[in-house]
């Protein structure tokens, strides 16, 4: 079973990663409209760190590296990003599903990493 969450939680690194890459330009305009300094510096890293996190979850090699690592992005993603506290009541919603949706996420990580 822990291997099928760790594969599960990798596949989904490594395809949100690629979804970043195809988005590239509308990320970049989201991050922009958050405020978040260097977008395009800072997306290109954090597709590097999906991709390198969910590899390397997926191959079951340095998992509770891998595992805090994506766990720290995820959740800087999450306070910048999907910060429904401060959504327009249009967004609220959406945006609340994507911060829980995360902080599950962040749960599945923590234990991947042993914590």
């Amino acid at each position: 079973m822990a291997m099928a969450g760790r594969i599960i939680i990798g596949v989904f690194y490594v395809l949100m990663g690629a979804g970043l890459i195809k988005d590239f330009r509308l990320v970049v305009a989201l991050m922009t409209s958050k405020g978040v300094p260097a977008p395009n510096v800072l997306l290109i890293a954090a597709i590097l760190i999906w991709f390198a996190g969910g590899g390397a979850l997926l191959a079951n090699y340095e998992v509770k590296v891998a595992a805090l690592s994506l766990l720290a992005l995820t959740v800087v993603v999450t306070l910048v990003i999907h910060n429904f506290w401060t959504a327009p009541a249009a967004m609220f919603a959406n945006e609340l599903q994507h911060f829980l949706k995360n902080v599950a996420i962040c749960g599945a990580l923590l234990i991947l990493a042993g914590l």
